[in-house]
């Protein structure tokens, strides 16, 4: 999330410098109800279809694309171009910020990468313990997994912890 929000930074970092750019020459940016900004903004990509060879495909798909915008992207008036590039600028800005809300929703479901990680290495801590004929937890008979007290009086001994925690606390002594 937080590198798609750079992408999205840098992006309307990009469009405000062509905004300026633009002003320094005495312009301003197309007004929104311009049939160039709506001729702009109305040219569509095609969804992308990859299957093999995504290299080769996805480099052609591209290609295609950009040729869509060669009318403005060519033309000979660099405030045509400038222009063509701020409106496909701001398009990106809104689609990494649908892409960020999508991405927040997922974390919101799924949590994030760190929390993925902890919840595998429990888990193969627990298969390891199960291998390795740990004891049952005497509370609700899970497997158990050997830790390390942080603190209290027992710091740094190994004791028996339930696979289930937090849910269940269950301990025993090794």
């Amino acid at each position: 999330m937080r590198l798609t929000d750079v992408a999205r930074a840098s992006l309307a970092e990009l469009a405000n410098d062509y905004v300026n750019w633009l002003m320094h020459l005495e312009n301003v940016p197309w007004s929104v109800s311009s049939a160039e900004y709506l001729e702009v903004s109305r040219t569509t990509l095609d969804r992308p279809m990859y299957k093999d060879d995504v290299q080769h495909n996805s480099s052609t798909h591209i290609l295609a694309q950009k040729h869509k915008f060669d009318k403005w992207l060519k033309s000979g008036d660099s405030v045509i171009v400038a222009n063509c590039i701020l409106i496909l600028c701001n398009r990106l800005i809104m689609m990494l910020g649908k892409q960020i809300e999508n991405q927040l929703a997922t974390f919101r479901d799924e949590g994030g990468f760190t929390e993925a990680l902890t919840a595998e290495r429990i888990a193969a801590k627990a298969e390891k313990s199960i291998a390795s004929g740990a004891p049952e937890c005497p509370a609700c008979g899970k497997p158990m997994i050997k830790r390390i007290a942080r603190k209290g009086i027992n710091s740094g001994k190994e004791f028996w912890s339930c696979s289930g925690y937090p849910e269940c606390n269950g301990t025993r002594r090794i």
